[in-house]
């Protein structure tokens, strides 16, 4: 649904009529430049989902570090890295960012120390001949942590960025067209270069150069955002205290119910989390899965995410996002009694492959949901701050999952399948009791 077009007479005497030709060409005249923004916030998330799937983080990572004697724990944790550094530093990050008018330098101020941390962690592996395995390893992950804090204080802007350039009602294909391509490339990729340059190099120059050719791709997806052309925000808020920004973010989760109950189901759904760093090392243990078999299985996941998306997408502009949230905790519960069936011996090796694919698609059902739920309950000028608040806390509810992921080694795969399928209930009954805030808004008009 387009914007209403104001009339001349509404338009500020300091500022001359819209022609025209300039009404038609703003389709939405709240969010300037938005066909722009639109087109660039795409071709970003196409080439950063397309780099990072060289960092994959339930096979290539997983796999690289169990080769240099990684405890479950490590695994566990750098695995999850992108996604808690993306949430951890939100809440110290939007107190430095909701007084501002212009985000935009922030992030790209991000994107270079993140480009100098990827860096590090791609050293790791040529340092492999010369240093012991424990040295490389801990390289790797200081680097790669590193590089996912940094992608913290980034996120949060790359959220108020969105939310200022795309309306509502685009959010969703906006997030599944970065996912449907990304995914689209990164699956092609996963079979054509990714499975043939494991089997052709030696250890460890075969993930060293699936880690450059993804840094060298990501580099090339922060330089293409830092382009958009950023619309300043209005009634910012007032510089606080730290004190008083943790004071005013305790306000925020004791009167606003509904946002207190996003972050709790969305919480619960991160915790879920924990299973799926070893998806791949189960198969590869289980079934006798080889290295040939990364490549398919980053193939399928992507598979599923891009016709997942292209379902989420629909419903998400034309529906809601409540009904994302409990499609998300539906298959997190389907998918953790599956991978029960799988340990029992019920099911054939080849449907594992769906396995990749299922986490895919609850996962982006959870993120598509959850992140254009949260912005459109959350007020404009605060927006950094619920939005950093709520981050911040389920990168400690991300911290469970690793924790659990952690224990495999003594719960086995039985025990850590079991917990997350009891996750997986609790999530279900959460989101079941979310209300869809479009309707709300309706119905006090």
């Amino acid at each position: 649904m387009t914007a209403p077009q104001h009339p001349p007479a509404a338009i500020p005497p300091t500022q001359p009529p819209a022609t025209p030709d300039e009404s038609s060409a703003e389709p939405y005249p709240d969010y300037p430049h938005f066909a722009t923004n639109y087109r660039l916030g795409i071709a970003n998330g196409v080439l950063f989902n397309t780099g990072l799937s060289f960092f994959h983080s339930r096979t290539i990572i997983p796999d690289f570090l169990n080769r240099l004697g990684a405890p479950s724990i490590v695994i566990a944790a750098t695995s999850l890295f992108e996604t808690i550094g993306w949430h951890l530093p939100q809440f110290l990050a939007s107190r430095y960012v909701v007084h501002r008018p212009l985000k935009l330098p922030l992030y790209r101020m991000a994107a270079i120390v993140r480009m100098i941390c990827v860096g590090v962690a791609i050293a790791a592996p040529l340092l492999y001949d010369f240093l012991p395995s424990p040295w490389v390893l801990t390289i790797f992950v200081l680097g790669f942590g590193a590089f996912a804090l940094a992608g913290g204080f980034a996120g949060l802007v790359f959220m108020e960025l969105v939310a200022k350039t795309c309306p509502p009602q685009k959010r969703g294909s906006y997030f599944s067209w970065r996912a449907i391509l990304g995914n689209i490339t990164a699956a092609i990729l996963g079979v054509a270069v990714v499975g043939p340059i494991i089997g052709a190099i030696a250890f460890p120059y075969q993930y060293m150069t699936l880690f450059v050719i993804g840094a060298v791709v990501i580099g090339v997806s922060f330089y293409v955002f830092a382009l958009q052309k950023e619309p300043p925000t209005r009634d910012l808020p007032p510089k606080r205290s730290m004190r008083q920004h943790i004071g005013h973010a305790r306000g925020i989760f004791s009167k606003d119910h509904t946002f207190r109950n996003l972050v709790i189901l969305r919480g619960v759904l991160m915790v879920w989390l924990a299973g799926t760093p070893f998806y791949f090392l189960f198969a590869r243990e289980r079934f006798g899965f080889h290295d040939a078999e990364i490549g398919w299985c980053i193939a399928a996941e992507l598979g599923g995410s891009i016709l997942a998306n292209m379902l989420w997408g629909y419903i998400s502009n034309r529906i809601g996002n409540r009904i994302l949230l409990v499609i998300a905790a539906t298959l997190a519960t389907l998918l953790s009694i599956t991978l029960l069936l799988f340990d029992a011996g019920f099911l054939p090796w080849w449907l594992f492959f769906g396995v990749f694919a299922a986490s895919a698609s609850a996962e982006s059902s959870a993120g598509t949901g959850g992140i254009n739920y949260a912005l459109e309950i959350v007020p404009e000028g605060e927006r950094p701050t619920f939005v950093g608040a709520m981050n911040t806390l389920l990168a400690f509810a991300c911290g469970v999952a690793v924790v659990v992921g952690g224990l495999r080694d003594v719960i086995g795969y039985s025990g850590l399948f079991g917990f997350t399928t009891a996750i997986g209930v609790i999530a279900l009954a959460l989101a079941v009791q979310l209300k869809e805030p479009r309707k709300t808004a309706l119905a006090t008009r």
